[in-house]
């Protein structure tokens, strides 16, 4: 084998161990799309449209199932997210240095970001209250023309800052480029040489016991920020009660790409966090059905000075811990590979994320008339959805290059 066949094999190597991780891509489009078209049809957290069905015994339950999964695995997955937006930022920035490392970046990240807020958003908004759509009908200053809507935005300072920093589910971006910006005054530090030796040359995984405890220590700190700001209380649109967590996960990413963690994860350690991601989520279960009962009101989980709302944060940061060694060593060794069809989703996941809100609320719209089952309009939105925003995003966005 010659030199250049060598580092061929190596560099084809290197793209096929990370296929998983692309795959895993295209599980964050997807559960993105489903958890909203769940909150259109069930009445937790936010969406731009929401609607009311008529409701029997055996789908409540069920709807409250899905609600109490999704609940527990979206904010946790999530933190995997961001985790993975760590592990691919180190070498990015080595890559291209720290000049065009941000120029991509907001290119990649602010531009989509800044016009869904100037643009997208704002039509949305305005064309849901021309229509009818609560609560956004009965708020006075969509009640005139969009320049109306636009102008009201710029009359003081305080406008300002709620018009530019309402960006819906585009908080993502924002939160994505914070982390990034802690991430680059790191590197700077990192450059004085007294703390560039302090950094180990070889970390092994945490023990499970370890790790266990700093889950339980998040999820203590989480508590507390959650008392003041419940999980859907985010000021500035930024998801202060889970930040603690995202932080961590993002951290996680960047150091697991330095030590090579995701190689080195083990069945064993996969099974312990099985186990462990189970037990939690049965408590919740126990706590919500024979604590507080079937008639109970999910968001005192989200946040408040009581036991429930202890229990969630502790049992959110623990599940994240666990997902993080159950997906990551899952797809490792059994998605990393792809098809056609995984491929041309995984090249379009990310414009489907940036795509789904209008479509989903469009698709919701047009069959607002029918009265269905709440779980037979999540059972054909949600699939539609996903090939809708495929479409679009393969078809027309992903073809769009900013240069």
């Amino acid at each position: 084998m010659t030199l250049s066949d060598e580092n061929r094999w190596t560099t084809e190597s290197k793209k096929q161990r990370y296929l998983f991780l692309d795959n895993i891509k295209v599980l964050f489009a997807i559960l993105i799309i489903f958890w909203h078209v769940m909150v259109t049809y069930v009445d937790i957290g936010w969406w731009y449209y929401k609607e009311s069905n008529p409701t029997g015994p055996v789908s409540y339950v069920f709807l409250l199932l899905i609600a109490s999964i999704g609940g527990i695995f979206q904010t946790s997955l999530l933190g995997l997210f961001f985790l993975l937006g760590g592990y691919f930022t180190p070498k990015s920035y080595d890559r291209k240095g720290g000049y065009r490392f941000w120029k991509e970046r907001l290119l990649r990240l602010g531009v989509p970001l800044f016009l869904y807020i100037l643009f997208v958003n704002p039509v949305m908004i305005y064309i849901l209250s021309s229509l009818g759509v609560e609560p956004w009908s009965a708020n006075p200053v969509l009640q005139g023309s969009i320049l109306n809507y636009y102008n009201n935005g710029f009359q003081s300072w305080s406008k300002f800052i709620d018009f530019i920093s309402f960006g819906g589910p585009m908080w993502f971006l924002r939160v994505l480029l914070i982390l990034t910006a802690v991430y680059t005054i790191w590197r700077q530090m990192t450059k004085v040489d007294s703390l560039k030796r302090r950094i180990p040359q070889e970390l092994p995984i945490p023990r499970y016991l370890f790790l266990l405890l700093l889950a339980v220590v998040l999820g203590c700190l989480t508590f507390l920020v959650r008392i003041v700001l419940p999980i859907d209380d985010r000021p500035l649109e930024i998801p202060w009660g889970q930040l603690i967590q995202y932080l961590m996960m993002f951290g996680v990413g960047i150091i697991s790409v330095r030590y090579r963690w995701f190689e080195k994860m083990t069945r064993r350690q996969v099974k312990i966090w099985l186990v462990t991601v189970f037990i939690c989520v049965i408590a919740i279960y126990l706590d919500y059905f024979l604590v507080l009962g079937i008639d109970a009101d999910l968001a005192i989980f989200s946040g408040g000075a009581n036991v429930h709302a202890l229990l969630f944060a502790l049992v959110d940061n623990i599940v994240c811990m666990g997902v993080i060694f159950i997906l990551i060593k899952v797809f490792y060794a059994k998605f990393n590979k792809q098809g056609p069809l995984l491929r041309n989703l995984s090249t379009s996941a990310y414009h489907m994320y940036l795509v789904h809100p209008p479509i989903l609320v469009a698709i919701s719209l047009s069959i607002a008339f029918i009265e269905f089952d709440p779980i037979l309009k999540i059972g054909l939105v949600f699939p539609l959805g996903v090939f809708i925003c495929y479409l679009v995003s393969h078809y027309v966005t992903g073809k769009i290059h900013l240069k």
